[in-house]
């Protein structure tokens, strides 16, 4: 029945393939809302099982793109959570409310309206799925780049407990615990807890000062170590099965982060304030000017103070067979977070330079409290025939946020002393103060008809109806001069797509599809923009020969953005602003090859290319296109050998992989350029500097040995060897403009290693 074998139900899809079988097994995806072969999907889909997620160490969103090309998944410097997602030459990650995301992510169903809103823990994970390209018409929402989507475990309706934990540098301690319960009258439920620390890579060399913000901020004191963690997490899932043709499961997730920032260090002082490095008398008033384009072990920031984040989600979802082809489901959600962090974009720890009080300095720096609430109801038709599939959906989303997050410029403290924050304008260049309020509504529709041998057409399409508000709350004057009030924007547009599959042999397939997406418009700081749309073209390959020995899956593909969405920032403009210019072209290639050669070992090869032109829509000869953030190049290789079972049923297995970035730009403007809301960039900037900050190419190895299904007694215990980076690559992975020439950046972490220990009754 279609209903139990959606998404939870259907066999764990596996890309590290087929542990010790003499042939390629079925990757399972639920891409289309069924279940069904990955080679059977006309569409680019990277899938990972709970298995390869372990042995890739994916423990955060930044780790889910490691395998997928042409995916690129970073850590922001300014956001304790919130990742910046390169797909395909689309770049997004914005924190602002007002801006959707060309890359939606879903969590068993739900939509996440924020990337921040992606903290809870990956420790229960079933399977992940990156659909690459446009999606809208097998989803609720709209996007441009591509969906990741996460399917967590369900239930198993045995009594089971599952342990680990792991131990590693940088004092590294994890630790979960997994509780399955007995069914009983049809019920089942899925209790797991995790707890993940770490003390940072970076020392802070600083003195440790207090800054006493008022509320909501609170006092803000300097953090000992930068990129620390202390999370914990649970996770609930139950299902109730108990009338026939009825699945209900519900699903709790919560987590409590507490972490302080990769190390924002400063690698070029820029002409603000004479340069940073420019400061007259630093190091005799006691301040530090330290900048370097090379990760430093070590640096002086004195703002930087540990942030926190509560992220929380609910949702049920209800499956019924109202017969053998008909299916009908529900999908309701209630998600929220709250955030309250902050940054030093001076990347130093300073001394009034300019009035002689000996008082802390913060050329450039911000607090940010945020919350966010979002409410989201699905409902689907699902039909399967011999010869038709099809999905229709209703959706509904609203969400609510609240942002209060001043830019502190040049602002003069003294110790012990609290910091009026009357009005953000008050020592500020800019911020914001603002409510947000987010609806949108769906309809959408798709068809998948089998019209002869294997031949098959599909065809979907879905109308969005947005209705955006922005109620800014300043209160005086911003310069320059920003609206102040409640705006709001309706927008309505239709989406759709087409393709067509020949199946020439079992496992081989080619196809062709056309497609058109779009990024939300609406208000951003009192101004409306357009949506950002896309136009995308692909071809495909899906094939497997030499007796299920070899899989060979290639994806040809164009990309036509118009509108492009990017933001910058800029104090002089009142902080965040928007690029909303532009055109783009995106062109590539994707290979994904998994070869197993003989018995036990499996080779994986991916690769990607994308070949972005950016062109500025203006007559202004001064303008210069919005950059991407999008590498040329990515890579992946890995390989696994499954060893013989040793006599006891102990398994041996060995892993070494490396992800390869190709350099790219992390500044959307030369660095030096006028940031331009209505013409982009402006100016060439500093051409020297600019080519020193442009992220180098870069390879991340790792490896994994692990001793399996080791009996002692009636448990099984599981033991693992593991090292991430451990060529120790060194190579900015962040980088912010923030004035002129004066730009800050973190960089990759070091080697990490460390054990694992598991048990399973």
């Amino acid at each position: 029945m279609t209903g139990t074998v959606y998404a939870q139900e259907a066999p764990a899809a596996d890309q590290s393939a087929e542990r010790g079988d003499s042939g390629l097994t079925d990757i399972v995806v639920t891409a289309r809302k069924r279940a069904e072969s990955l080679q059977d999907v006309p569409t680019a889909v990277t899938a990972m099982d709970a298995a390869l997620i372990a042995d890739l160490q994916i423990e955060s969103f930044q780790d889910v793109g490691k395998t997928a090309p042409n995916v690129v998944i970073q850590k922001q410097a300014g956001s304790p959570t919130a990742p910046q997602f390169n797909i395909r030459g689309v770049s997004s990650g914005s924190i602002n409310f007002q801006i959707d995301s060309g890359v939606a992510l879903y969590v068993d169903g739900v939509y996440l309206g924020r990337p921040g809103n992606s903290a809870f823990d990956l420790s229960d994970i079933e399977r992940i799925e990156v659909l690459r390209g446009p999606q809208g018409t097998l989803f609720g929402r709209n996007s441009t780049g591509g969906a990741i989507s996460f399917v967590t475990a369900a239930p198993t309706g045995k009594f089971g407990v599952i342990a680990d934990a792991t131990i590693g540098n940088y004092q590294r301690r994890r630790a979960r615990i997994t509780v399955n319960t007995p069914e009983w009258n049809g019920l089942a439920a899925r209790i797991t807890y995790a707890h993940d620390e770490n003390t940072g890579y970076v020392k802070n060399s600083g003195p440790r000062r207090t800054y006493l913000f008022p509320e909501p901020f609170g006092p803000k004191t300097s953090a000992d170590n930068f990129g620390a963690n202390n999370n914990e997490s649970v996770f609930v899932a139950v299902r109730y099965s108990g009338i026939d043709n009825l699945t209900v499961d519900y699903r709790f997730d919560y987590a409590d982060l507490v972490t302080t920032l990769d190390a924002m260090q400063l690698l070029n002082g820029g002409a603000a304030f004479g340069g940073i490095t420019n400061f007259p008398n630093q190091s005799a008033l006691g301040g530090t000017a330290v900048e370097s384009l090379k990760r430093l072990s070590s640096v002086p920031i004195d703002g930087l103070a540990p942030a926190t984040q509560k992220t929380w989600g609910h949702s049920l979802t209800a499956v019924y067979d109202l017969n053998d082809m008909l299916t009908v489901k529900y999908i309701g959600a209630l998600r929220g977070f709250t955030v309250n962090s902050s940054s030093d974009l001076d990347g130093n720890a300073l001394v009034d330079p300019y009035g002689g009080t000996g008082g802390d300095f913060q050329a450039l720096a911000a607090v940010r409290y945020a919350k966010q609430r979002q409410w989201s109801h699905e409902l689907q038709l699902l039909g399967h025939t011999s010869a038709v599939d099809f999905v229709g959906g209703l959706f509904y989303y609203r969400e609510k946020a609240f942002l209060n997050s001043p830019v502190i410029f040049g602002l003069v403290s003294q110790p012990g002393q609290p910091i009026p924050i009357v009005n953000p304008d008050s020592y500020l260049a800019g911020g914001d103060l603002l409510r947000v309020l987010n609806k949108s509504y769906a309809a959408y529709a798709h068809v998948d008809v089998r019209v002869a041998d294997g031949l098959e057409i599909s065809g979907g399409t879905r109308y969005s109806y947005d209705d955006r508000t922005e109620n800014d709350l300043l209160a005086a004057p911003r310069t320059p001069t920003v609206p102040r009030g409640s705006f709001s924007a309706k927008q309505g547009r239709f989406d759709y797509d087409a393709s067509v599959r020949y199946q020439f042999a079992p496992n081989n397939s080619v196809y062709a599809k056309f497609t058109t997406g779009f990024v939300s418009g609406g208000i951003f700081h009192g101004a409306e923009f357009e949506p950002e749309t896309i136009k995308s073209y692909e071809l495909g390959l899906k094939s497997e020969f030499l007796n299920r020995r070899v899989r060979v899956n290639l994806a040809l593909f164009q990309a036509d953005r118009k509108a492009l969405q990017v933001t910058g920032f800029d104090p002089n403009q009142g902080g965040n602003i928007l690029l909303n210019t532009g055109t783009e072209r995106a062109r590539g290639i994707e290979l994904e090859t998994t070869v197993i050669p003989v018995d036990g070992l499996t080779l994986t090869a991916n690769y990607g290319f994308t070949d972005v032109n950016p062109k500025a829509e203006t007559s202004n000869p001064a303008a210069t296109p919005v950059r991407t953030y999008q590498p040329r190049h990515t890579g992946y290789l890995a390989a696994q050998y499954e060893a013989a079972a040793f006599p006891d049923g102990t398994t041996l297995s060995f892993r070494i992989d490396g992800q390869y970035e190709g350099k790219h730009y992390r500044l959307q403007c030369p660095i030096g350029a006028l940031q331009s809301p209505t013409e982009g960039c402006l100016g060439s900037g500093d051409a020297v500097l600019d080519r020193a900050l442009v992220i180098p190419s870069s390879w991340e190895i790792g490896a994994r040995m692990t001793f399996a299904e080791i009996p002692l007694g009636s448990l099984k215990g599981r033991i693992s060897l593991w090292g991430k980076n451990l060529n120790n690559s060194d190579k900015p992975e962040f980088l912010f403009p923030v004035f002129d020439t004066w730009a800050v950046g973190t960089f990759q972490q070091p080697r990490t290693y460390g054990v694992d220990f598991g048990l399973q009754f």
